[in-house]
């Protein structure tokens, strides 16, 4: 048995030594310098003011109509200086994919997708620079996820300005929709591209990149256990010494593995777990009938947009944003401005007013109902993180892992825990057994996002460094190791070839004199 360990941990670190390395280098990076995107934050902050005057808009259902179109969300915003609703629609029933449309909000009439000089009118907007550059593509390395294809085709838009900013604008949803900096670009190809083995040509491919991601997973996850158990075999079970070996590679790597061993499993084997590989955890957010009950009955929006910016206004919300959202069978206009929100009801005509969340009641209810199967659920309002809904940034506002507080936590006897944010009126998350193993498991392992950690940033941040230093060294005297194995055999051969030379003149020497004699007799 441990000559097969042996040699399975041989020639599976042969061919995984050098991803092993780009692995923990690239995630030191990508731990400092996350990969690209636009936070809502600094959307909001870059959204002109909301300009409705009294009576000019149509709601987003009757919009909707106009255009011949279904939809699943509407906002509410200025392309220019006209109002528009930009609906997340698809033109019949059964079509598929959703995809953002921007209709005019006076009409109802659907606007043409933007040109790229409208387009980068849009970035230079947003941006207050000047347009250099305009590129209309389907996507690239910083546009791969998923979660933008609704927004598909895009436009990149490279403006003036030393640290390199460009912007992405969706023609369809006039919109920016995300922006990277030089700076970033650059780490980043160091960083997550090849950490989460991102290139452009495989990503495009959601399966096929899932499928490599897992299968190159699996077997050095298998590398990192084969040596663990090995390291601990020569520890426990070898009489003869503690380190057996001498040469001086062989050596480092056996006490580097000592050392760093167990932690190169367990980030090899949460990072396997983040593809969530076989389906081996459900999903954390609601389900498909879970998201029909909250937001209830059907019911359309009857109150004028701009009767709830007024109301907003009146408050002091330089609103920049309008959302329509369903709770309980009651349409809201949640209202948003980068430094806060407000909510109106929209289901009569006469703006009530504006709140800055929905009411508990409102909130309990709408919980209860999410899974009359289950039974009664316990709901109560919790003020600070817990071991489910947590932030890894906590102390910083403007991280992009900021979660809300208070949220709405509702937990049910078979395990199951939801919670909803009566500020933005949604369900944020969604867990249940399998997802308290997910957050242990994946995000505490690969993470160490701990709630003893989470409250001390500079020793998670020291932890994360040190490990992965430690890691780095054990990849260095794998990978030397492995190009020993393969290349330097013919420098072996070498000594071994110029022996054999020196001893072929002394043969012949040897066989001389047995052939003269023949030789004499053959002339007689």
């Amino acid at each position: 048995m441990k000559k097969a360990l042996i040699f399975l941990h041989k020639w599976l670190g042969i061919v995984l030594a050098l991803f092993f390395l780009m692995w923990f280098v690239s995630g030191v990076v990508l731990y400092f310098v996350p990969f690209p995107s636009l936070t809502p934050v600094e959307r909001l902050q870059a959204l002109p003011p909301l300009q409705l005057p009294s009576g000019c808009c149509l709601t987003a259902d009757e919009a909707a109509r106009r255009a011949g179109l279904r939809f699943s969300e509407a906002r509410l915003g200025m392309a220019g200086a006209e109002p528009v609703w930009r609906l997340l629609a698809h033109e019949r029933q059964g079509a598929a994919p959703f995809h953002w449309r921007t209709l005019d909000a006076r009409s109802g009439t659907l606007r043409p997708p933007l040109a790229d000089a409208e387009a980068a009118a849009v970035a230079e907007a947003f941006s207050g620079r000047r347009a250099q550059h305009v590129e209309r593509l389907e996507r690239d390395q910083w546009t791969v996820p998923q979660g933008l294809d609704p927004y598909r085709p895009l436009v990149k838009v490279a403006l003036t300005g030393e640290d390199g900013l460009e912007l992405y604008v969706s023609p369809d949803a006039a919109e920016v929709v995300r922006d990277t900096r030089r700076a970033e670009r650059s780490w980043n190809w160091v960083g997550a591209v090849p950490h989460w083995i991102y290139p452009t040509v495989l990503r495009q491919f959601p399966a096929a990149w899932h499928h490599v991601v897992v299968w190159l997973s699996i077997p050095a996850t298998l590398l990192a256990l084969s040596g663990v158990v090995l390291g601990l075999w020569q520890l426990f079970l070898n009489r003869s010494r503690w380190i057996p070996y001498r040469k001086f590679w062989l050596r480092w790597h056996h006490i580097a593995g000592l050392v760093a061993g167990i932690f190169t499993l367990t980030w090899i084997c949460s990072g396997l777990l983040s593809m969530n590989p076989f389906g081996v955890f459900s999903a954390r957010g609601a389900t498909a009938d879970e998201r029909v009950r909250w937001a209830g009955a059907p019911a359309e929006a009857r109150l004028d947009p701009a009767e709830a910016l007024r109301q907003a206004n009146r408050q002091g919300l330089a609103a920049r944003e309008l959302e329509l959202l369903h709770v309980a069978g009651q349409p809201w206009y949640r209202l948003q401005s980068a430094e806060g929100q407000l909510l109106v009801r929209a289901g009569m005509r006469d703006p009530g007013l504006a709140i800055p969340a929905l009411p508990g009641a409102t909130i309990q209810a709408s919980l209860a109902a999410l899974r009359p199967e289950a039974g009664a659920p316990a709901v109560r309002r919790i003020d600070s993180y817990d071991d489910l809904y947590y932030a890894r940034e906590a102390a910083d506002p403007n991280t992009r892992h900021t979660r809300p507080l208070p949220v709405w936590r509702t937990d049910w006897a078979d395990g199951v825990a939801v919670f909803a944010d009566s500020a933005s009126a949604r369900i944020l998350l969604r867990s249940d057994a399998s997802g308290r193993w997910q957050r242990v498991l994946y995000h505490g392992l690969h993470s160490l996002d701990f709630a003893p950690l989470l409250a001390r940033p500079w020793l998670r941040h020291a932890l994360v460094l040190g490990f992965s230093l430690l890691g780095i060294g054990l990849c260095v005297t794998s990978c030397v190791i492995a190009w020993r194995a393969l290349v330097p055999s013919r420098r072996r051969q070498a000594p071994a070839a110029a022996a054999a030379g020196a001893l072929r003149p002394q043969q012949r020497s040897e066989s001389a004199p047995a052939a003269r004699p023949h030789r004499a007799r053959k002339a007689q």
